[in-house]
């Protein structure tokens, strides 16, 4: 977790437990703004206090050292007053501050990724690869992140995915290939290639199979996709059915693919692609379904081909395409 010099860590044990001060508190906020240091430091300290991350140890050795509070804070003599009291208070602080970063230090290492024995790895604006301890390749959409073991310890090959990518797992019949999300979902194959798009809820949740048969579970379900079908998470059902878009990966090709495809499901494509969109206002309709391709092309490109063959208006400003007679 990082250090500082200006504020110690009793500090910050007093701030998150609610005993600060208001004049330590208004000395913690000026420090915080005094670099992204000590910001971050702020942020890694919080995170791990919020998780709770005492009960990372062993109970045997809790019960000792709240045994050894029990027996400090016994005054035998009142004659000592609040100066045995003073002293008994601080020796009760400093067990629980070293109670504390121990456990910290636990938590960091069982739980935080570039701190102990998980690997973190994100994509910011861009799509980025990467290969991992199997020679698995995945690739991510921008935004993404990956959080997994180093090295697999174990054959454990276990994975976690916050956001969009595309997996070619490398085949071991012997560990199975698993992957976490947010939304409580665990994807299991054992060698195969699919796209998995999480982290906006459960009901945005799609994994998409191109190669071989993936285990899907959510809750009490468990259902095989094979190749060529989808499965999501509808009214709290686990669904698998054939692909309903197939520019699931056009993310990945810089390819926009489509075969009798009705100005709806064009216009949410597009909305999907584009950075550039944020909002389609379908103003019309049409019985017209178009079939074409596109690969790498400008959005304003692409949108004057689909005018001429929906023969439709489309307008795109500030963000919102707009679709209509």
């Amino acid at each position: 977790m990082g250090k500082s010099e200006n504020i110690p860590t009793e500090t910050l044990v007093r701030y998150f437990s609610g005993e600060i001060n208001s004049e330590e508190k208004f000395q913690l906020e000026q420090w915080r703004q005094q670099s992204e240091e000590n910001e971050k430091v702020f942020q890694e300290f919080q995170l791990i206090w919020n998780a709770g991350c005492r009960v990372h140890l062993p109970k045997d050795l809790l019960e000792s050292d709240w045994q050894k509070i029990r027996n400090r804070i016994s005054l035998s003599s009142p004659k000592k007053g609040r100066v045995v009291l003073l002293d008994a208070f601080m020796k009760v602080a400093a067990i629980f501050v070293v109670m504390f970063l121990v456990s910290a230090a636990l938590y960091t290492y069982w739980n935080i990724p570039g701190f102990g024995r998980w690997t973190a790895f994100k994509t910011g604006d861009y799509v980025d690869s990467l290969r991992l301890p199997d020679n698995s390749m995945v690739y991510l959409n921008n935004y993404s992140s990956l959080k997994y073991l180093k090295n697999f310890g174990d054959g454990k090959r276990t994975v976690s995915l916050d956001g969009e990518g595309f997996f070619d797992v490398q085949s071991d019949s012997e560990n199975p290939f698993r992957i976490h999300t947010p939304e409580g979902v665990v994807v299991e194959v054992l060698g195969t290639s699919f796209h998995l798009e999480t982290g906006s809820g459960v009901e945005n949740l799609e994994l998409n199979v191109t190669k071989g048969i993936v285990s899907f579970s959510y809750r009490h379900t468990l259902k095989p996709v094979a190749a060529g079908n989808s499965a999501f998470v509808k009214d709290g059902k686990v669904h698998v059915e054939p692909y309903s878009d197939s520019n699931f990966l056009s993310w990945k090709t810089g390819k926009l693919v489509f075969k009798q495809s009705s100005l709806q499901n064009v216009a949410k494509t597009l909305l999907d692609y584009y950075d550039e969109i944020e909002e389609v206002n379908v103003n019309t309709t049409s019985d017209v379904e178009v079939t074409t391709s596109f690969s790498n092309q400008s959005v304003l490109a692409v949108i004057e081909e689909l005018e001429i063959l929906f023969d439709k208006k489309f307008l795109l400003k500030e963000g919102v395409l707009t679709i209509s007679d």
